[in-house]
């Protein structure tokens, strides 16, 4: 809500130029519309439930045009006759942003998994072969549903909407080109 009081007031008399999408504004979105859990099991082997809780996105700040996710969760690993295990888990990512005209949406393409670490760190081990499906269901995740979405309901995000001509990724920022 409050983003887009903040986009709207941003937007308010203004009829072209670029507008400017912050870092902030893209983490709030994702952290609020793309919550991530999934489960992964073959039976008498193991089960995971996994849960992203929280991510965050910069932009363009370690390479140009792209994006990095910083993400945050938990999970659960049961493995036969052995007690649960519950564990924290980071994934960081690499993905290039994506403008779509068509329905005013910034989407992340191409994830690429730069890093992660789990805790309790005698689980790494146990936990690997899990990441690759992590990285798939993200990935998957995020680029079927956008990072951020401008609300057409709001008639100034609708007009801009439908003028934007070009985007540009700059540190900190996704910046719309209205010109």
């Amino acid at each position: 809500m409050l983003h887009a009081l903040l986009l709207t007031l941003s937007l308010s008399g203004q009829t072209s130029g670029p507008i400017d999408i912050t870092e902030q504004e893209l983490t709030q979105y994702v952290n609020q519309k793309a919550k991530y859990q999934q489960q992964y099991g073959l039976p008498g082997l193991f089960d995971v439930d996994l849960n992203i809780d929280t991510m965050q996105v910069r932009l363009g700040r370690q390479k140009a045009g792209m994006a990095q996710v910083l993400s945050n969760g938990r999970f659960t690993l049961s493995l036969p006759g052995k007690p649960a295990i519950d564990g924290t888990i980071r994934a960081d990512f690499e993905a290039k942003p994506r403008y779509q005209q068509q329905s005013g949406a910034v989407y992340l393409d191409n994830f690429t998994l730069t890093s992660y670490s789990i805790q309790p760190s005698a689980v790494q081990q146990q936990f690997a072969p899990f990441v690759s499906y992590l990285v798939q269901g993200l990935q998957s995740r995020l680029e079927q549903q956008p990072a951020y979405q401008l609300n057409t309901q709001d008639k100034d995000q609708l007009w801009l909407k439908q003028h934007v001509t070009r985007f540009e990724l700059m540190p900190g920022k996704l910046r719309l080109h209205t010109d």
